[in-house]
């Protein structure tokens, strides 16, 4: 039964469930290109303005806000927070990484094997994607005659952006922007200027300013959920507030500030849900976090559906769906978790060589 919503800041709450949600339908998102090809429309596409896809990277975006900025604040310093950052994220990176380049690479490619393994890509492929740009998409031979061909993890884009959220909030923090409410004020109206500045930029169509597009487009989000950390006790998640910006929202389809007004809403609404007290979705948390393990192996595990069967998107989604959980779920109790477990002993270690 649905009591109320609770803006707290224990474990007692409903976002690892929102981002395996998440997670979910980016896959079922990129089961469309993997498919049909680059280029097919993808589910919301027409409706929305942004794929289900999209929609789902901005809902891990916000969420990241918020906890990120948790994580500097109940961190001991920069050092601490980096560690916690790093331990999260690449321990189960480096894992994907290698099993590609050493399982599913030999398997699928095209190449003899003394090839494969003497090419630059297939020594690269490991180091470029560590560090995450550019990143490198391809091995020699693999996926070649898919119809999505050569890409065979194109979920990892996201994550220099995500990092260079993380960046920007160890910046504020240092700056002291965030234990004063003036201050983190002076840095919103700062960002707002930038962000508004930049519009007509992105609105040509040049390449070269990919990165700043998306930059502009996942920054938003995670800043809202930055926001609502550093103003939690003024903003509690409401559902007046909910149906307020989901008006304005639907009231401005269509218009220069849609997309603006329809991110804020979502992320708000994500956020409600989020702390919405509920004890049978609360369930999930005894599991476990897969959401991150979901989204670095969909796209190799639905590229490997595509190279063994010509399929539709149900086929594909039913397919690979239950496979890409079953590597989650390792990933996670294997590696992400025994990952974090070390924390404090590596910051342990690090001060002490510091």
């Amino acid at each position: 039964m649905i009591v109320q919503t609770r803006h707290n800041p224990d474990r007692n709450n409903n976002f690892n469930l929102l981002r395996i949600l998440a997670a979910a339908a980016v896959l079922v998102s990129h089961a469309y290109p993997i498919c049909f090809g680059p280029g097919t429309p993808e589910p919301l596409d027409h409706v929305l303005g942004m794929s289900l896809g999209t929609l789902a990277v901005l809902t891990f975006f916000a969420i990241s806000g918020y906890f990120i900025a948790q994580s500097f604040h109940n961190s001991r310093g920069v050092i601490d927070f980096s560690i916690a950052r790093i331990l999260r994220i690449y321990p189960g990176l480096l894992t994907v990484l290698v099993l590609t380049v050493f399982c599913l690479g030999p398997v699928f490619t095209t190449s003899d094997l003394v090839t494969y393994f003497s090419d630059r890509q297939t020594l690269l492929y490991t180091p470029r994607n560590l560090i995450l740009w550019p990143l490198q998409y391809e091995l020699p031979g693999v996926f070649n005659h898919n119809v999505y061909p050569a890409a065979i993890n194109g979920s990892l884009w996201t994550l220099i952006y995500e990092v260079g959220c993380y960046a920007m909030v160890a910046a504020v923090g240092l700056l002291g922007l965030t234990f004063n409410r003036r201050r983190f004020l002076g840095f919103l109206i700062a960002y707002g200027v930038c962000y508004i500045a930049a519009i007509p930029l992105l609105r040509s169509s040049h390449d070269h300013l990919t990165i700043l597009r998306n930059a502009h487009l996942l920054s938003f989000p995670f800043l809202i959920g930055m926001t609502l950390f550093h103003f939690r006790e003024q903003l509690p998640p409401r559902l007046t507030s909910l149906i307020i910006l989901g008006s304005a929202s639907a009231l401005a389809y269509r218009s220069a500030w849609y997309q603006e007004l329809f991110v804020l809403a979502w992320s708000y609404g994500i956020f409600y849900l989020g702390f919405l007290s509920c004890q049978p979705l609360q369930v999930y948390n005894r599991l476990g976090d897969y959401s991150y393990g979901m989204y670095i192996y969909a796209f190799p595990i639905q590229q490997i559906v595509a190279a063994l069967k010509q399929c539709t998107p149900f086929i594909m989604i039913i397919l690979s769906l239950p496979l890409t959980l079953f590597f989650a779920v390792l990933s996670w109790h294997l590696i992400e978790k025994r990952a974090l477990a070390q924390k404090a002993a590596v910051s342990v270690w690090f001060s002490s060589r510091s």
